[in-house]
């Protein structure tokens, strides 16, 4: 896993990836003329739901020697036509803890590809995020304690449209409130199907189920402190856009076991929250389809304490996240902070 640190202006942040990637070497994807097409149409649609992003597909295009339209042709429809990846996220809130807990699952062999990110847009808020993406995001914990992860849903429709990797982008840099965040997605054209789990350091949370048909809010139960989601829809008014036929990633008994286990809880921090997440079924171990738990991340949204396992996680493997604390802690320097 990477571990890069972007901060200034978006052009500069991209000119800085893009420039990283044509020193290694390393190629333009290929990409069929269907996904090219598809991509195309999806760019022109992150102009008008971010038009602040573009720039930081200029610069990187810039940085990578490659054409501005190719890559965002090819960044704009990520995670639309494979929907490999399957996730187990939760929030739950106890007292004086906000405790958000996340497992990204996909084929092993994307483990290379993963990075972890400080990123710290310019009049933006700053966040901690990982990706399997450039540009993109999965999920992350932005410096007002707002935190996101999306998973796939294998949904019946797909367009052109926002992909759920820039929706979290604009999220975690834009939002300190879930309503806030609820917004946002609500406003995108979305591109297919997937589940949102957002919370916040006030102990709010949600899940919005969503696909390019419409999408509901799920909101913790009465007498209930958490919410849980995998990659099917719960909402009665969104399973008729999910198709199913995804029971190899044991989707419907993580849920099951994440439910059981925070509504046995009489208290949650962030230690329990790395035991809950590297149990079996939750942390995916699929030897045959050569497919599981590629990281982990833990965070207690109201101190902002954020830990990540790299890998299958182990209660023991978790390592403290603190490149968030030095970016606020330099960014009160003003002639250091965009250097």
């Amino acid at each position: 896993m990477y571990h890069p640190r972007f901060y200034g202006d978006f052009y500069d942040m991209g000119l800085k990836y893009g420039s990283l990637l044509a020193k290694k070497g390393i190629p333009f994807p290929a990409i069929t003329p269907e996904k090219a097409d598809f991509g195309t149409q999806c760019y022109q649609e992150i102009k008008r739901f971010y038009p602040d992003l573009i720039a930081e597909f200029q610069g990187f295009a810039k940085g990578w020697e490659v054409k501005e339209g190719d890559l965002g042709a090819f960044v704009a429809g990520l995670g639309v036509f494979d929907t490999t990846g399957k996730c187990s996220v939760f929030a739950c809130r106890h007292q004086d803890a906000v405790i958000f807990g996340r497992n990204y699952d996909m084929l092993y062999k994307f483990q290379k590809t993963t990075e972890s990110s400080l990123i710290a847009p310019r009049e933006k808020f700053a966040y901690i995020s990982q990706s399997d993406v450039f540009i993109g995001r999965c999920d992350g914990v932005n410096e007002t304690g707002l935190a996101i992860a999306m998973s796939f849903v294998n949904g019946t429709q797909i367009q052109p449209g926002i992909t759920f990797h820039l929706i979290i982008r604009k999220v975690l840099e834009t939002c300190n409130k879930v309503a806030e965040a609820i917004a946002v997605i609500q406003s995108a054209k979305v591109a297919s199907a997937n589940n949102f789990l957002i919370a916040d350091a006030a102990g709010n949370m949600v899940v919005v189920e969503s696909a390019p048909q419409g999408s509901e809010v799920r909101y913790p139960a009465e007498n209930e402190n958490f919410l849980c989601m995998t990659n099917q829809f719960q909402h009665p008014k969104m399973q008729a856009f999910d198709q199913g036929g995804i029971d190899w990633c044991r989707t419907a008994e993580r849920y099951q076991h994440l439910c059981d286990r925070l509504s046995q809880c009489p208290q949650i921090n962030i230690d329990i929250a790395k035991e809950i997440l590297s149990t079996t079924p939750v942390c995916l171990n699929l030897r045959r389809e050569q497919f599981g738990t590629l990281w982990s991340v833990v965070a207690n949204l109201k101190t902002l304490t954020i830990a990540r396992a790299e890998g299958k996680p182990k209660p023991t493997n978790y390592r403290p996240e603190t490149r968030l604390a030095w970016w606020l802690q330099k960014r009160k320097s003003p002639a250091l902070a965009h250097r």
